[in-house]
């Protein structure tokens, strides 16, 4: 086998590692992409007058007149 030939399949290697390399980053990237979006809400429904809702759990707060 002569060092050309085998300099040619060394290369080759570089390549397909390479090309690996590149998918996984693209699929990485991806993942970051589509975790970073924001979620459709499920289920219960959130107060939007969150100072009101911890009002009425504190129990030591004085009863309205």
């Amino acid at each position: 086998m002569n060092l050309e030939l085998l300099n040619g399949y060394v290369l080759v290697a570089i390549v397909i590692f390479a090309i690996c390399l590149y998918i996984a980053m693209i699929a990485a990237g991806f993942t970051e992409l589509v975790s970073r979006l924001p979620k459709a809400r499920t289920g219960k429904k959130s107060s939007r007058n969150l100072s009101a809702a911890r009002r009425s759990r504190n129990e030591k707060r004085l009863p309205h007149a």
